[in-house]
């Protein structure tokens, strides 16, 4: 788990400086990788959600990354920045010699020009909201870009970084994003990978960028395979039709039965039920959903009972292989220092109270509810661990319509809010070191979508920590008020911490991983066997 940022504020200044790595052989042979899903397999800044990332990493980079040790945050296209004015004004100077797959140079006019599409009107974005906030952006050469806040942004280097999941504000080509449907059929970016291929819903093929200024993959071609079914993922691996695979927790043991090799990615996740339509102020609020009627506690009664019907532990065991910690405290993890030891403590698995509460409630006989079973990018496991919850939910009187539905197609309705009355598992991905920033991107009355819940108390919490320049009180408020909150609420079904697991053929050999991050990445330093 990544450490919470301190952030100089009054003058940050970071300053690393990046050293080439050796000359590296020739890329030779295909790297084949099977996931759930895609996303929505778009390509401009506007587009991507967030959770496409996964398959969009290859191809793009973004100003800052973390350093795979320490978790810190550490130069990427930007080789040094300053934090200033108490966090109002954030200076990035770009690294010379840095080029787009088409051979244009990387400058400052880019990488504003991406910013600005990306908080465009109708933005899929999920971090538009936050990049709304931005004052002005100034060019003030052609490496050095000046980005101002009206008030305080303390962690924007959070929001511009490449090494935690959903680091969706990719730099591009301010000539590619406005030739736009050419863009879509052929992105251009600065990875180490350039674009050879896309088939929708089939298949996304990769090149290697040989020389690159960062890293030249050992691979010559990098293949992404959508391959939705967890056991067809596993018979394609052993067959060696793929080299790697992403795998939920249950099916590890069978792996190493075979002989398959493993990796682990711990705690990089946070499961949950999402329990869809809290979100009071919105035109497609729905006061009939059970768990999210004008009555506050009746509606609390209803979550409750939801989160006793079911077994978590059953849950973490034979759904996610053991590979995870159950914890009760909202977006927290195993070691963070944010939570408490009592707010850890799992909702208890009590079926006859959980009767109990929704007669409280007024539901004696239960309700309807619909169960998407929805896998997400990195996170193929999700559908069974909604398909578990549902089973459990039907034991307490609960009538559950089962919806198997891709990613893709729900992205439009959770940006939307379009889902009210909606169940679906969900994993939230680490994407900042510290939880509160999930909310901001979707739990908040702003943010461009909802994946949590959205309530004034929160936006309040929200608002403060987005200002607080120290990273101590920032914690002390998620640890003392945040968190015990949260835990009262009982904004859906907690689960707990999960970790990643990718199942590798024999072709693959060391594969250095960033702490902290969900899902594949660094696909450029995957050596060959």
């Amino acid at each position: 788990m990544n450490r919470p940022l301190g952030i100089a504020l009054a003058f940050a200044l970071a300053v690393v400086t990046f050293v080439a790595s050796p000359a590296a052989a020739k890329p030779e042979g295909t790297l084949t990788v099977a996931v759930a899903t895609f996303g929505n397999e778009r390509w401009l800044p506007n587009q991507y959600v967030g959770a496409e990332d996964v398959v969009l990493k290859p191809l793009f980079e973004n100003l800052l990354t973390r350093d795979p040790k320490t978790g810190e945050l550490s130069p990427m296209l930007a080789e040094r920045w300053q934090v200033l004015d108490g966090g109002r004004t954030w200076k990035f100077h770009l690294r010379k010699g840095v080029r787009f797959h088409n051979g244009d140079a990387l400058t400052a006019e880019d990488v504003r020009h991406t910013f600005a599409t990306l908080v465009k009107d109708g933005s899929a974005n999920s971090l538009a909201p936050e990049f709304r906030l931005i004052k002005s952006m100034e060019v003030e050469d052609p490496l050095t870009l000046t980005v101002r806040f009206d008030k305080p942004s303390v962690v924007f280097g959070n929001k511009v970084n490449q090494g935690l999941f959903s680091s969706v504000a990719f730099i591009q080509s301010k000539r590619t994003i406005e030739a736009g449907e050419q863009a879509e059929r052929n992105p251009v970016a600065t990875g180490p990978w350039k674009f050879a291929e896309h088939v929708r819903g089939d298949r996304i093929v990769y090149e290697a960028v040989e020389n690159h200024w960062r890293a030249t993959p050992h691979f010559k071609r990098l293949v992404f395979l959508k391959v939705p079914e967890p056991a067809t993922r596993m018979a394609m691996l052993r067959a060696g039709s793929v080299d790697v695979i992403e795998v939920g927790g249950e099916y590890v043991e069978e792996l190493k039965k075979v002989g398959v090799r493993t990796l682990v990615m711990p705690n990089v996740s946070w499961v949950y039920i999402i329990l869809g339509g809290q979100w009071a102020t919105k035109p497609t609020y729905d006061p009939k959903v059970p768990w999210a009627q004008p009555d506050a506690e009746r509606a609390r009664k209803v979550r409750l009972a939801l989160n006793l019907a079911v077994d978590k532990q059953a849950i973490m065991q034979r759904v996610l292989g053991g590979l995870g910690s159950v914890v009760g405290s909202w977006l927290s993890y195993p070691s963070d220092p944010w939570t408490t030891d009592a707010s850890r403590k799992p909702y208890p698995y009590d079926p006859p109270k959980a009767r109990q509460m929704l007669a409280e409630a007024g539901y004696p006989g239960g309700f309807d509810v619909t169960m998407n079973l929805t896998a997400w990018p990195g996170r193929g496991y999700l559908p069974d661990v909604g398909e578990a919850v549902a089973t459990y939910w039907e034991k307490i009187g609960i009538r559950v319509k089962r919806r198997p539905l891709d990613r893709a197609i729900f992205a439009a309705d959770f940006r939307a809010r379009a889902y009210p009355g909606v169940a679906l598992a969900y994993a939230a991905p680490l994407v900042a070191p510290e939880p509160w920033e999930v909310m901001f991107r979707a739990g908040y009355t702003k943010a461009a979508l909802n994946l949590f819940m959205e309530h004034p108390k929160l936006d309040e919490f929200i608002d403060r920590l987005a200002v607080q320049p120290n990273a101590q009180e920032r914690s002390r408020i998620m640890r003392d008020e945040l968190g015990p909150w949260l835990q009262e609420y009982v904004p859906g079904v907690a689960i707990g911490a999960a970790h990643a697991i990718a199942g590798v053929g024999p072709k693959v050999g060391e594969w250095p991983l960033i702490p902290g991050h969900m899902g594949f990445h660094n696909w450029e330093y995957v050596t060959r066997k």
